[in-house]
């Protein structure tokens, strides 16, 4: 680091924006990493186990590229939490993927992956697998992995701590996820496309 003012709150400024910026990246893999587990344990169970698969190719690549591109990238530039200063040095053979943010990655694909299950489960009751079944999967999964980047939001902090509103490039980033996922299931060339069905209250 080259100090270029001997000023020692632009020292704690930098000190402070370069913890975020550690932070920042931790909660970006723990989204990744946690979304792209839980896409392919629900492909290698149901190939595993010979169940239906629950979503096809085109809502998997819909998954990874439009729905995790905006929202992970809108984690990069969360602000800056002043409370990050209150801890610790880290040491520098610390691992960024520590054991605390293996068990965080683990722990959310596995809520994503049960909750879209029962949601599978509960659609197919009748022993078919239907467009409308699959297009229910699809967007509780979307919807799971929405408020999976939410929580992703913050390691140590509540939603409620941190504030809706205070990324809001996140929460435009969200919005333009959930638009494009409506579009995918009523929109008809995207539903032809992604094999969805409109989805009703009924």
């Amino acid at each position: 680091m080259i100090l270029v003012k001997d000023d020692f709150y632009t020292i704690m400024a930098a000190i402070e924006e370069g913890k975020a910026i550690f932070h920042n990246i931790r909660n970006f893999v723990r989204f990744q990493l946690s979304t792209s587990i839980a896409a392919l344990s629900l492909i290698t169970l149901s190939t595993v186990f010979h169940f239906p698969n629950p979503l096809n190719a085109m809502q998997i690549l819909w998954i990874n590229i439009i729905m995790d591109g905006p929202p992970a990238q809108s984690l990069g530039v969360e602000p800056v939490d002043h409370d990050v200063l209150k801890k610790p040095p880290r040491k520098v053979t610390d691992p960024m993927i520590d054991r605390r943010l293996i068990i965080n990655i683990i722990t959310s694909a596995v809520v994503i992956v049960v909750g879209t299950l029962c949601v599978f489960y509960a659609e197919m009751r009748d022993g078919k697998v239907t467009p409308r079944d699959t297009t229910m999967t699809f967007t509780c999964f979307v919807f799971f992995d929405m408020f999976n980047a939410l929580s992703c939001r913050s390691q140590t902090k509540f939603i409620f701590q941190i504030g809706f509103f205070s990324n809001r490039v996140f929460l435009i980033s969200v919005l333009l996820s959930i638009a494009g996922q409506m579009a995918v299931i009523y929109f008809p060339p995207l539903q032809y496309v992604f094999q969805t069905e409109a989805l009703s209250a009924s």
